[in-house]
């Protein structure tokens, strides 16, 4: 769909951010009509096989500035990470999608004295900017060149950019942080981030008189104090790896940087950092069999296991306030240049997703194989900064303005929706609507409520924003005004319905997100064992709850089975970790063995054989 989307936009501009276009191609409109007519029934027909492509992670190669990942199937077709971000421009005005709108409200000040002439007025801004991430034109085409140069192939193509599986972003700034005592630059706020390039996302605020004029004389400088940094993860396939991890956990567990248990929550680089650490002291050893491979990405394979068994993400922002600790302080020391993501722009684990360490105890040592190719994740950092706005258009009243304000009646508020990249694929598989319910009440006793129901359109291009806009009835508190409740249902194919509870906030945006998240349960055990036991296959069944609906999903592993292509990949509620499972041993001689237990760290082992007496069947 992202593609059919891209070539009716071709069709439109002459320009593409998927695939170049030739120069007959951009000139002759009568040619271009019939062109993407023809393609566009090819990608209607094709869009699923397109989409199921994967890039070769360990083959990826920075050219021009660019990283750039060969197809799987293609290795001839490249694409690539983008590399810059910028405020958007609106081509109507010929500006940049930014304004910050101070506003007076003139009234009599109480607290003055008798006399008094002059007096403060109270007021403050709101401060609104779009923003995307983008790779130059000459870029790409610098970058593609420099590709068939390295590899001597001229028909090395860089078709577009990677469609990204997740987007996050994190806001980083000191004036316009709550706390008006130190000036320290913080993370702020987290949330998701489009997935595609080219789209854009909303950031909005307000501030107080000071903090406003603060803003204005940071945007005069080079580097402003207004920053944000998207964390964009993708998956690919690694090259063949036979390697064996050996994991000594009385030293994981001994280690300081993992010894503060489950009430504390970490940054992914200072889990990153921490595992480096313990293969470093031999607690964590890798015994690879045959050539040499690429050690960086069969480590960070390797630290991508450890984080599943040992760590469970958390969006920064769904933390309460008064459980956070020093988290966005983390977060900000890792954004830092000296800190630990900032010399990388790639790595394997997110900057702007919380882990939380599971209850997980094991004891001894545990050995598990990586043989075969393996799907992995990276995560991509792009910063923005909005620089010198303010000398390049401060004379321009209609991003830099201050007007006057003297009835609130008169104003109303605005609540932007936004949806998280997973949403999409949520109604492809399981969602059939998510209603989201918005009520506010008024100081005079008056209710403003709306409905807005979200369906599978809504992510096409060019669907009408999501928002909500009420009044001002005799709202005097105008700080209790902002406030408003919301809640959502959830309705899932097959008739299963969730309904959250009701939530107030302040905030100019409601970001919706899925109530469940996908989990991998991998499948471990010393098979050669199993066979010298005398079983012949093992029935794995799993049980869990999806809302009120009752799933079951079950695979049988034979005993000539490779271990890494098994195991489930299930989707649970947030706050639903566990699964019930059961193993069934075929036994050449005699009845079969049961085993039942439950799962909530994504690894069973197949290999411990319940004894004759606990045969639970």
């Amino acid at each position: 769909m992202d593609r059919w989307i891209c070539l009716f936009n071709c069709w439109k501009t002459n320009t593409c951010s998927f695939y170049r276009l030739p120069t007959w191609l951009k000139t002759d409109p009568m040619k271009r009509i019939s062109i993407f007519g023809m393609l566009g029934l090819i990608f209607a027909l094709t869009s699923q096989h397109v989409a199921a492509q994967q890039i070769l992670m360990d083959r990826g190669t920075r050219v021009a500035e660019l990283w750039c990942f060969p197809l799987l199937d293609d290795p001839d077709t490249y694409v690539y990470l983008p590399s810059e971000s910028r405020l958007t421009w609106d081509p109507e005005h010929e500006l940049p999608q930014f304004s910050l709108l101070r506003y007076v409200i003139n009234r009599p000040d109480e607290s003055a004295g008798v006399g008094s002439a002059i007096t403060s007025a109270d007021g403050g801004a709101l401060l609104n900017f779009l923003i995307e991430y983008y790779t130059p034109e000459e870029q790409v085409d610098a970058a593609q060149s420099a590709l068939q140069e390295r590899m001597d192939n001229d028909d090395i193509v860089l078709r577009g950019p990677i469609v990204f599986d997740q987007g996050r972003y994190a806001l980083v700034s000191s004036i316009l942080r709550d706390q008006a005592s130190e000036q320290k630059v913080e993370v702020l706020t987290t949330g998701s981030a489009p997935v595609l390039e080219g789209s854009r996302i909303a950031f909005s605020f307000e501030l107080d008189p000071e903090k406003s004029k603060l803003l204005m004389e940071s945007l005069t400088t080079a580097t402003s104090d207004l920053s944000v940094v998207f964390d964009l993860s993708f998956s690919g396939l690694t090259d063949n790896y036979e390697a064996t991890m050996e994991v000594d956990w009385n030293q994981v567990y001994q280690s300081q940087d993992f010894s503060a248990g489950g009430s504390v929550y970490f940054v992914g680089a200072d889990v990153e950092l921490g595992f480096e650490k313990l293969y470093r002291q031999q607690a964590i050893k890798l015994d690879v069999k045959g050539e040499s491979p690429n050690m960086d990405g069969l480590l960070q394979t390797v630290y991508n296991k450890l984080l599943d068994l040992l760590f469970a993400p958390v969006r920064p922002e769904a933390i309460p306030a008064d459980q956070r600790g020093g988290l966005m302080d983390a977060l900000g020391a890792a954004l830092s240049p000296n800190g630990a993501l900032g010399s990388r722009n790639t790595t394997g684990f997110g900057l702007n997703v919380a882990y939380r360490m599971k209850d997980y105890r094991s004891e001894g040592t545990s050995r598990l194989q990586f043989s075969g190719a393996q799907t992995v994740e990276r995560h991509h950092f792009i910063s923005f900064n909005a620089g010198d706005l303010f000398n390049q258009y401060g004379e321009d009243e209609r991003m830099f303005k201050t007007v006057p304000l003297w009835d609130p009646d008169f104003q109303q508020r605005e609540v932007i929706v936004t949806m998280d990249g997973t949403l999409e694929n949520a109604f492809e598989d399981m969602l059939n609507s998510v209603t989201l319910v918005l009520h506010k009440e008024h100081q005079n006793g008056q209710e403003s409520s709306h409905q807005i129901v979200v369906m599978p359109q809504h992510f096409e291009s060019g669907a009408a924003p999501l928002n909500w806009v009420y009044g001002s009835h005799q709202d005097t508190n105008r700080l209790e005004w902002l406030n408003y409740r919301f809640h959502t249902i959830w309705q899932f194919q097959g008739g299963g319905q969730y309904e959250t509870l009701w939530d107030t906030i302040s905030t100019a945006v409601v970001n919706l997100y899925t109530p469940f998240s996908t989990r991998s349960i991998d499948l471990e055990g010393d098979l050669e064992y199993l066979v010298e036991s005398g079983v012949r296959a093992v029935l794995v069944e799993l049980t869990y709850d999806f809302f009120g609906m009752p799933q079951r999903v079950k695979q049988t592993i034979r005993m000539s089975d490779n271990l890494a292509d098994k195991g489930f990949r299930i989707t649970l509620p947030n706050d639903s970790p566990e699964v019930s499972y059961k193993l069934t041993y075929i036994m050449r001689e005699g009845r079969p063995l049961s085993a039942k237990g439950i799962d909530e760290f994504g690894l069973i082992f197949i290999d411990e054989l319940p004894e004759p007496s606990t045969d639970m069947e």
